[in-house]
């Protein structure tokens, strides 16, 4: 009766052990990307030096679900004076074909959620990085294009510019491709992200430098950048309780 007793209680505790183990391991088993995209603009001092103004935001993919980590500047005044002012974050998860989602402001210490259902366009245009500024290169044949087996890079030369009358410096634009996100929605240039099978990760724009008459001053030479790329989920449990958050409100 002991030794029974005992081999049940052996199975009970394999049983909890096993149990604990698949619970642990349900998240590794869900197919999730991540995409951390990046511009970096340098912005002239006026003693000439370079101050690099760089934002970025980052997209998950799980299964037919999108969601936006984006970065906003908090600042609480009091009696019209600034008391706190600090970097924050908030999640915006929708369906990859819905038109509205889930907005979650996270609040620190303690972490609270507060979500808003809201228009997806409202929330995404103001902050991502898609554009149209460089839609016009689509006429233009690049002046050289280098091509191996994961990536191509077009470069045009110092194109003609949309507004010519303000343009001073010279840019030279390289636009880079890999096969490694072709399956990524996210984009810079939807006109530009034309290559079969590939994915427009990067744009790198070489500016001259030139004299402006409105600031009496000669701007240095310097690179503008925009990139994305695939990043590690070291936080998977937190970004998995928006995706599900999310489906119990829509599903």
């Amino acid at each position: 009766m002991i030794l029974n007793n005992i081999i049940l209680s052996i199975i009970i505790i394999l049983l909890g052990e096993s149990k604990f183990l698949n619970c642990g391991d349900q998240h590794a088993s869900e197919k999730l990307t991540a995409i951390r995209l990046t511009k970096k603009t340098p912005i002239v001092n006026w003693d000439k030096s370079l101050t690099t103004l760089e934002i970025y935001y980052t997209v998950y993919y799980y299964k037919d679900f999108v969601m936006y980590k984006i970065n906003y500047e908090f600042d609480s005044l009091f009696n019209g004076e600034s008391v706190l002012q600090e970097m924050r974050y908030f999640f915006f998860v929708s369906h990859k074909d819905s038109t509205h989602g889930y907005k979650y402001f996270v609040k620190p210490n303690p972490p609270i959620d507060i979500n808003q259902r809201v228009n997806k366009d409202a929330v995404l245009i103001p902050n991502k990085f898609e554009s149209h500024l460089y839609d016009t290169l689509i006429n233009f044949k690049p002046d050289s294009v280098y091509n191996n087996k994961n990536q191509i890079i077009k470069v045009y030369k110092d194109p003609p510019s949309p507004n010519p009358a303000r343009m001073v410096e010279k840019s030279d634009l390289y636009f880079f491709y890999t096969k490694d996100l072709k399956d990524i929605s996210e984009t810079f240039s939807r006109k530009m992200d034309n290559v079969k099978g590939m994915k427009l990760n990067k744009i790198l724009v070489k500016v001259s430098g030139g004299f402006y008459k409105e600031y009496n001053m000669t701007f240095p030479p310097r690179d503008l950048l925009q990139e994305m790329k695939e990043i590690t989920v070291e936080n998977k449990d937190e970004i998995m309780h928006y995706f599900r958050n999310y489906q119990q409100h829509e599903l």
